[in-house]
């Protein structure tokens, strides 16, 4: 029986990374995309073919359109076609929101959610039946004031997930995972910011980039599933005020 095959953006560091090896070990064959880890993509490769997978590389600069028919044409030739694609790419700049300039917006919504788009629709081309995971983010629908364009961004992401299931459907489901504090952001992730952000979630921990692969292998076999984002953010949003 042939393994189903998935293309993981921004798959070969952190939590893409760690859904890459994850679908890998599930059944999954994979193309891993990656823009500049070119290395860590290739030791990622590497290790999934270890967990059993047929595994390659494909280099494209997602904020360019033409090059994403490109990444999933690669993905034609290395897998032979196409069941899942997890949009996963993304930046997470830092910018002020009276300091954030029409540049530093159009740079984050042209990654954050006009690829994804655009890898969706290319990737629903290509697949009478399948799905797609977005890898949204729990600041969607939250006020973070020193990232207002990358929570804008993600709040588009959540949208365009419950647009396309609906415009998908029946053959396509398209799903979320929305993760709360689980790779803290660059300078923000010492001993003492990863205790303030443990205090802020109901099971009193960080999560692992481990715990959101786990929820994407889910919503990739769930199949009365779509248009939902599932939270993995150890109950963050509960606002969790315990003792």
């Amino acid at each position: 029986m042939s393994r189903p095959r998935a293309v993981v953006t921004g798959g070969a560091v952190r939590v893409g990374r760690a859904i890459s090896l994850a679908l890998a070990r599930a059944g999954y064959d994979v193309l891993v995309h990656y823009h500049s880890s070119a290395a860590e993509a290739e030791d990622t490769a590497s290790a999934l073919r270890e967990a059993g997978a047929r595994a390659a590389t494909a280099r494209a600069d997602l904020a360019r359109p033409e090059e994403i028919a490109i990444l999933f044409d690669a993905a034609d030739v290395a897998l032979g076609g196409l069941d899942l694609l997890v949009n996963n790419a993304a930046i997470f700049p830092r910018t002020e929101a009276l300091e954030a300039t029409a540049e530093d917006w159009d740079r984050v919504f042209a990654l954050n959610a006009r690829a994804a788009f655009l890898c969706s629709q290319e990737a629903a081309r290509r697949m009478q039946r399948g799905a797609i995971v977005n890898i949204v983010d729990t600041g969607a629908s939250q006020a973070w004031p020193a990232y207002v364009p990358y929570v804008a961004s993600k709040a588009a992401l959540a949208s365009l997930t419950r647009g396309l299931a609906a415009a998908f459907a029946p053959g396509i489901r398209v799903n979320g995972v929305a993760p709360g504090p689980v790779m803290l952001p660059a300078g923000a992730d010492g001993d003492d910011e990863r205790a303030a952000a443990a205090r802020r979630t109901a099971l009193r921990r960080v999560g692992l980039p481990e715990d959101v692969a786990a929820a994407v292998v889910y919503l990739a076999g769930a199949e009365y599933v779509t248009g939902e984002i599932v939270r993995v953010d150890g109950g963050q949003h509960l606002r969790y005020r315990g003792g």
